[in-house]
């Protein structure tokens, strides 16, 4: 089923609801950059937040984020990545495995140009319990990789599995956004980003997975419809 025919866009309401979530986060991500860089009112209330966070500290719940924050790091979500890549090829899922493998590329490369784009400093290192990365603070990696990762998971599970029932698909995506979200406000607890940035990353994250999940739904959408 092609999305270029007005019958499909009648028939199958992904197309549009992929484009709508696509704007919303672009729209929502352009906003969030431009008020971080031009409003000292939000610059303010931003700080005031990630400082209330950082307030929390306690040595538990610094081992805690310390063991989140590193579980969201580069090496190890790179090692899952190839893994479950390496999984559904040896499924016989290819296109899963492209797009997999594509948000996980396109994304952090896309958050490192937006980086270098936004210029936007670090908390001061004070601020930090653990050694703050040396890159620009907006929007989070951890928080984009962790967006990018367990969102596409959660998207595969629903698409693809055919054996878990719904509750037990329902369990295993709550675990998944609740190990993302924790990931990422580690990064505002530990002290190495403001709020903003973990924001930042999620909606950015979103405009990458409705970019990359289109054109997944464009190209399996006549093996989805021929079964």
């Amino acid at each position: 089923m092609a999305w270029g025919t007005g019958a499909s866009w009648r028939r199958d309401t992904r197309p549009g609801v992929l484009v709508i979530m696509f704007g919303l986060a672009v729209v929502g991500f352009g906003a969030l950059w431009a008020m971080i860089l031009l409003l000292p009112s939000l610059i303010s209330l931003d700080h005031t937040l990630s400082s209330a966070i950082r307030s929390l500290a306690q040595p538990t719940l610094d081992s805690i984020a310390v063991a989140f924050t590193t579980f969201g790091g580069f090496a190890i979500m790179a090692s899952l990545t190839v893994g479950v890549c390496a999984w559904l090829l040896w499924r016989g899922l290819r296109p899963e495995a492209a797009l997999f493998a594509g948000t996980m590329t396109l994304g952090p490369a896309l958050g490192e140009l937006v980086k270098a784009l936004a210029g936007r400093e670090r908390p001061p290192i004070e601020f930090a319990r653990i050694v703050p990365p040396t890159n620009l603070s907006f929007p989070s990696g951890h928080a984009l990789a962790a967006f990018l990762f367990f969102g596409t998971l959660v998207f595969l599970l629903f698409t693809v599995d055919e054996t878990l029932s719904l509750r037990k698909k329902a369990f295993v995506s709550a675990v998944c956004v609740l190990i993302a979200v924790a990931i990422s406000m580690s990064r505002v607890y530990l002290g190495v980003h403001y709020l903003a940035d973990v924001v930042g990353g999620w909606l950015l994250g979103g405009a990458v997975m409705t970019f990359t999940v289109g054109l997944y739904v464009s190209v399996t959408s006549g093996r989805t419809s021929g079964r």
